[in-house]
């Protein structure tokens, strides 16, 4: 229960800053998409850490990917840009690492882990293109 405050607490601090509302929109879809983890975790007792281990990588790296966006977003178009090439070489290193990082080290069921991570990193990567569009039409 205190932790389910704090998360509120920090929507609204967040929320105040006028610049954030990129982060806010990205927010709320992770949010969406934990609710969703929790449903089918719910349903499938025996693979709730194989969902919520499909989420979480795609979760973190975008925070960092919307963070980056929004500090960058008052410099010059080819730093902008140059930020964007740089972060899709780390996420493409990150996810591979990720990956066999998992598969190596915990022995689960792949399919329910696969699944997660897909849907988690289509919507999410789907958000941050549509915050990507906001940014670019300030």
């Amino acid at each position: 229960m205190f932790g389910f405050w704090n998360v509120f607490r920090l929507l609204s601090i967040v929320k105040d800053n006028k610049r954030s509302k990129e982060m806010m929109l990205y927010t709320y879809t992770v949010i969406l998409l934990i609710g969703i983890a929790g449903i089918f975790s719910r349903f499938f007792d025996s693979m709730i850490s194989e969902i919520f281990l499909g989420l979480i990588g795609p979760v973190l790296v975008g925070f960092m990917t919307i963070f980056y966006m929004i500090k960058y977003s008052n410099s010059r178009a080819i730093r902008f840009n140059r930020m964007l090439v740089r972060g899709f070489a780390i996420k493409f290193i990150f996810y591979g690492v990720f990956i066999i990082t998992i598969f190596t080290v915990y022995s689960f069921n792949p399919v329910p882990f696969m699944c997660s991570f897909t849907v988690s990193f289509i919507g999410l990567h789907m958000m941050e293109a549509i915050v990507l569009k906001k940014i670019q039409d300030r």
